[in-house]
């Protein structure tokens, strides 16, 4: 174990140290696998570092599919999702994820959660947080969030459910503004700490700034 904890950081030499025994392949397995990735099929990026990393003919969910087949999805920490949605459909809305949410449901100690949708309808999201993110809701820590379309209430809503969050990332929210979904509930209880790093771009409003600032105060 102080073998593998000395490696951390390099990728390389944790899989060439599950190589030489039984003990070695057991202790560096969950930090090989901490990282999942999901991307579309014509998506091309490089490697990430400690990822499970593929590109999909059926779509970017099916990779927890295979993590999941592999018996490594338990292990995953930092989770992304960059699909690409097709048109004449070109959003992100909860129909999209429901076949994979018992996949989802074995990601336990999830730290860091990154959507970059195409248009994340985060409206849609509110009434159904639970079913779809709330098992994220008492690890996650760190939140990247980008091309949302609804209101900034909402946006504060799904960002309030995550109590110990402490970074926050947010680009290109609204769109059009929606009316705020029926089912939001006050949003500054639970409030999340937010004592990281707040990174927003292409966030305009006043109503999402004074919100995180009534969040973070």
């Amino acid at each position: 174990m102080a073998t593998s904890a000395c490696l951390l950081d390099d990728l390389d030499a944790l899989k060439a140290c599950s190589l030489t025994c039984k003990f070695l392949f057991g202790a560096t397995r969950p930090l090989i696998h901490q990282r999942l990735v999901c991307l579309d099929s014509r998506l091309v990026h490089p490697k990430p570092m400690r990822s499970l990393f593929s590109r999909h003919k059926n779509g970017a969910f099916e990779r927890l599919v295979d993590a999941d087949r592999s018996g490594t999805i338990r292990y995953t920490r930092h989770l992304t999702f960059k699909p690409i949605v097709n048109f004449p459909k070109p959003s992100f809305e909860p129909t999209d994820m429901q076949e994979y949410l018992p996949r989802l449901r074995l990601i336990t100690k999830l730290h860091t959660l990154t959507l970059t949708l195409d248009t994340f309808h985060v409206h849609l999201f509110v009434p159904i947080f639970n079913e779809h993110f709330g098992m994220f809701a008492d690890t996650l820590r760190h939140l990247d969030i980008r091309n949302t379309y609804g209101s900034e209430r909402d946006l504060l809503f799904i960002i309030c459910q995550f109590p110990l969050l402490e970074d926050l990332t947010i680009v290109s929210p609204a769109g059009e503004i929606i009316a705020d979904s029926e089912h939001t509930i006050p949003i500054f209880t639970p409030s999340p700490p937010l004592r990281g790093k707040l990174a927003l771009a292409w966030a305009y409003s006043t109503e999402l700034s004074d919100g995180l600032a009534a969040i973070a105060y």
